[in-house]
């Protein structure tokens, strides 16, 4: 393709054969204001027009002789054509040899400003022409200048692309008010809000729908003469096919389509909560949607490259990004559990259908030595990171094999040996040193370890001892503690009939407590019953574990504490008394019981499952150093202790949390680590880095009828009779149509944006004051961070500014306004910024004596 080359505002710009004059422009750094225009989208003329549309529950037919040509774009983007005097759309104009463009030409600048006016003339503008709009808070029923809601603006003022647009181009004295024109406003569709009065029919976001996502859920007609936007084939988004994909809401540069939550979204988390949900930070979209292409070893790469532990993962997460699913807000089920995807289950299809490949390091050996004390999750994320990071990495561990409570606690009816050595097995892959059968305390010592070649230390010792109750135990009774049952049953020291024809009661309400149940269960118990002090919404196990351990058989008493247990006739009796409340008013943990109610239970066993705690036995003064109250204190933001060098995270930081905490507890400490051993701190792989995202998502009639897959599960007889896995990985077919319902949020993220007009702010600096006007007007000072910390009229700007340049003060940027009335302009703003701060800017002299 051949280069042309052509001058814009008497600069040189050589650009491709075919580019529009607008991107040529874009190229050099030129900017030209646009509303229709975008550059993910074709031109407006490109639009799609529908027979009919529904705005609300009006329908609205297109004009039978109406063609998209028929009708022009906002005429915002005009510019001067130098060789031809003549105007033209810069959008839609091709560059040509030896063009000479003026784009800021006053013919050009008047124009722009008469179409701005007719696209006025029907939008709220009130606001936008206000002198005391800075200090607004939008919506609010209060207006200064008096102004009825419904000529007012939206939640956007401030933080919108069409009044940036406005401000720039400038508004005609001429310009007509705003008429009001009722128009429908729907509130009923989830996630987003429609207000048609707030539309300028620029028609982004019918194209975008069409174009770039292929949904068709908006469409376009025209209706005497004006572009008109709607839902197809129905009033709600819902009788459109709409997949809620937020792209529409994206690209609108006015608050026509904004999200229900957080219409000014500024967090991650309010585009893609399953993903900001994640401790792991795994791109669940990404990999959601390579499943749904039918490519789960892709899927698979992007899981690894942020789970060390992605396959254990995929069975026993407990999935916070599904509570945090926007699925949730689609279908009004009562167990919202049937509304979210069902990430994990997809996450365990990519890793069972696939192969893990060997890590690639992201650094040559660094020399620097890592100690990690704990091969929990905690650990072996740390240690996979670390050592990919070209550290060398010796993983201590007490126990014979590697993988802490994923092997000694998690019971292998959830978790099987096969795939918790296949991700073990991964993880040393990259050659970590391991030394198991090592006793913390014992064996090695932070003394030990920091005076003899080690560079950092990262403890992950976990919670692997079970809490004592603290209660009488009369007799011998038998008591079983949870944290050591399982840890029993995994290294098989219990015989497969233990609690045959025996009845067993489980003492807590966490996820120890529902394992040891249903291990028991598992054992030939002949009934077994949790108590726990919690009522059933309030415990702490989760509710997949929970509803489970029901379905076989498992009975619940909530709202019970234990006063005693006394060993009676070869049974042990267990004494209860009421529980009123399980927290404090300040939500701490502090039980208040009802004495006068009581009950008891007679039992065979008894299984305790009230806490956990740290498994040591020893002194170490720098160790006692970084305790408090059994748990190590760190700094939240690096996970380092008050020790230099050393870190911790896991259980024994946060108390008893799940797998996946622990893993995203190690990724924090590896960065932490890895910035504190002289690297840059990225721990992401190229597959977790280097990402092509497929826009389109194409149509789906009745897609927000599409229901969860539920997961298949042997029968309760069958799951009972064994330690076996009983949970089915989906199949290609299910996993395809589970994949299909996602809404894919994070694509909008992925859509570029409109240059934004040039910033207000200038530069703090000499050669740009000394060309200033001597004459009247108002200058506004900021600092650094662009806050305003002076607001002053002066008789001549440039004079005034020259003087300040020698303050020596944190001047950085400023703004100035020619204004004859400066007095009047300066107590404007002087009670704007009060009325937005509560205050008065923190310099200038002599401003106080203006109140």
């Amino acid at each position: 393709m051949s280069e042309i080359s052509l001058t814009i505002n008497n600069i040189e710009v050589k650009v491709p054969e075919g580019t529009s004059i607008l991107d040529a422009a874009a190229s050099a750094g030129i900017y030209i204001p646009v509303l229709c225009s975008h550059p993910d989208l074709g031109d407006f003329n490109t639009v799609e027009l529908s027979t009919f549309i529904y705005q609300g529950a009006n329908k609205i037919e297109n004009d039978i002789t109406a063609t998209i040509d028929s009708i022009r774009g906002c005429g915002i983007c005009l510019v001067v054509d130098e060789t031809k005097s003549e105007l033209i759309p810069s959008c839609k104009t091709k560059v040509a040899q030896g063009m000479k463009i003026a784009t800021e030409n006053e013919v050009a600048v008047k124009r722009r400003r008469e179409n701005l006016s007719k696209i006025l003339a029907k939008h709220p503008h009130s606001c936008l022409t206000c002198s005391q709009r800075e200090g607004c808070i939008p919506m609010t029923d209060v207006c200064p200048g008096s102004v009825v809601s419904n000529e007012r603006c939206c939640a956007l003022l401030n933080n919108c692309e069409f009044q940036r647009v406005v401000d720039y181009v400038g508004v005609l004295p001429e310009t007509p008010r705003y008429q009001f024109g009722n128009l429908p406003k729907i509130t009923e569709d989830p996630l987003f809000n429609r207000d048609f009065n707030l539309c300028i029919g620029c028609g982004r976001c019918v194209r975008v729908c069409q174009q770039v996502k292929g949904v068709y859920a908006l469409g376009a007609v025209i209706q005497n003469g004006e572009l008109k936007i709607g839902t197809v084939d129905g009033p709600l988004l819902d009788n459109a096919a709409c997949k809620y994909c937020g792209s529409c809401v994206e690209v609108c540069p006015t608050g026509a389509i904004m999200d229900k939550v957080s219409p000014r979204l500024k967090e991650y988390k309010d585009f893609v909560p399953c993903k900001a949900s994640c401790p792991g930070e795994v791109d669940i979209p990404q990999y959601v949607r390579l499943v749904r292409e039918g490519k789960p070893q892709d899927a698979a790469n992007v899981i690894s490259s942020s789970l060390p532990l992605p396959s254990v993962l995929g069975k026993v997460c407990f999935h916070p990004c599904e509570t945090a699913c926007k699925k949730n807000e689609l279908l009004s089920i009562p167990d919202s559990r049937q509304n979210a995807m069902s990430i994990r289950m997809l996450k365990d299809f990519a890793m069972t259908n696939s192969i893990l490949k060997t890590p690639k390091k992201l650094k040559a050996n660094t020399g620097k030595n890592v100690a990690v004390i704990g091969a929990g999750p905690a650990g072996l994320s740390a240690a996979h990171f670390l050592s990919l990071k070209g550290h060398n990495v010796t993983l201590y561990e007490r126990e014979s094999e590697i993988g802490g409570m994923l092997r000694y606690g998690i019971p292998r009816y959830r978790l099987s040996e096969d795939v918790l050595n296949k991700d073990t097995n991964w993880i040393l892959s990259s050659g970590i040193n391991v030394k198991t059968n090592t006793i913390f305390g014992k064996d090695i010592i932070l003394d030990n370890l920091l005076g003899n070649g080690t560079d950092a230390v990262f403890i992950s010792i976990g919670l692997s001892k079970s809490k004592n109750l603290p209660i009488p135990i009369s007799g011998e009774p038998s008591v079983h503690y949870g944290v050591e049952f399982l840890n029993a049953i995994a290294k098989k020291n219990i015989p497969a009939h233990y609690f045959e024809s025996k009845s067993v009661v489980v003492i807590g309400g966490g996820n120890v407590a529902t394992d040891a149940a249903r291990c028991a269960l598992r054992l030939k118990a002949s009934n077994v019953t949790i108590v726990c002090l919690e009522q059933y919404d309030e415990m702490p196990a989760y509710t997949d574990e929970l509803i489970e351990a029901q379905d076989e058989g498992i009975a619940i008493l909530n709202g019970w504490g234990i006063s005693g247990i006394n060993k009676t006739n070869d049974k042990n009796e267990i004494l209860l008394k009421k529980c009123t409340n399980v927290f404090n008013a300040q939500g701490e943990f502090s039980p208040a019981y009802d004495e006068s109610i009581t009950d008891k239970l007679i039992t065979d066993s008894v299984i305790v499952c009230i806490g956990q705690e740290a498994n040591y036995d020893f002194s170490d003064s720098k160790f006692d150093s970084i305790l408090n109250r059994g748990l190590i204190k760190v700094k939240s933001d690096s996970l380092e202790t008050s020790i230099k060098g050393v870190y911790a995270g896991g259980d024994i930081v946060s108390g008893p949390k799940s797998v996946i905490e622990a893993v995203g507890a190690g990724r924090k400490a590896a960065r932490s680590i890895d910035l504190y051993l002289g690297g840059d701190g990225i721990i992401e792989t190229e597959e977790g880095l280097n990402k092509e995202y497929n826009m389109f998502i194409g149509r789906n009639d009745g897609f927000n009828s599409l229901q969860r897959t539920a997961a298949k599960t042997d029968d309760t007889e069958i799951r009972l009779r064994s330690f076996e896995p009983y949970e089915r990985t989906y199949t290609s077919v299910e996993a395809l149509i589970e994949s299909t319902r996602c809404l894919q949020c994070d694509l909008r993220l992925h859509l570029r944006h409109n240059p934004l007009p040039p910033e207000k702010y200038l530069l703090f600096n000499k050669d740009l004051i000394e060309g200033l006007p001597d004459g009247e007007g108002v200058i506004q000072i900021l600092n650094n961070d662009k806050e305003v910390t002076v607001i002053k009229g002066t008789d001549n700007i440039r004079k005034t500014m020259l003087e300040w340049l020698n303050d020596n003060k944190e001047y950085s940027y400023f703004i100035y306004e020619s204004d004859p009335m400066f007095t009047k302009r300066e107590s404007e703003l002087l009670q704007q910024y009060l009325q937005k701060h509560g205050k008065l800017p923190d310099a200038g002299d002599g401003l106080d004596d203006l109140f």
